[in-house]
C-alpha cells in the first residue's frame, strides 16, 4: 500500500477548506490575498493556526448574522402584530357603527 495518495488527498482537502474559510471570512480582500501569498511558506503548525483563526472568524460572523436576523424577525413580528391589532380594532369599530345604524333604523 502506498500512503502517498492519502497524503495528497488530505492536502487537497486542507487546501479546499482553507479556500472556503478565506472566502467566507469577514475581512478585507487585501488581507485575504496576503494570507494566500504567505501560505506556501507556512509551516503545518502555522497553517493549522491560520485555519483556527479563520474558523473563529467565520463562526463569529455567522453568530452576528444570526443575531441580526433574529432581531429583524422579532421586529417584523411586532410590526405585524401591531398592524393586525389595528385592523381588528378598525373592524370592530365598523361593526359597532353598523350595529348602531341598525338600532336607529329599528326605532
Amino acid at each position: 500500500m502506498n500512503p502517498q495518495p492519502d497524503i495528497e488527498q488530505e492536502a487537497k482537502q486542507l487546501g479546499e477548506r482553507l479556500a472556503l474559510l478565506l472566502a467566507a471570512a469577514d475581512m478585507p480582500d487585501d488581507v485575504k490575498a496576503g494570507f494566500v501569498a504567505m501560505m506556501p511558506e507556512m509551516t503545518p503548525e502555522q497553517l493549522d493556526r491560520l485555519m483556527k483563526i479563520l474558523e473563529a472568524n467565520v463562526h463569529d460572523t455567522a453568530v452576528g448574522e444570526n443575531k441580526e436576523l433574529g432581531e429583524a424577525i422579532q421586529k417584523a413580528q411586532a410590526e405585524y402584530e401591531a398592524a393586525q391589532a389595528a385592523a381588528q380594532q378598525k373592524a370592530l369599530s365598523a361593526l359597532d357603527d353598523i350595529e348602531a345604524a341598525l338600532k336607529q333604523a329599528e326605532v
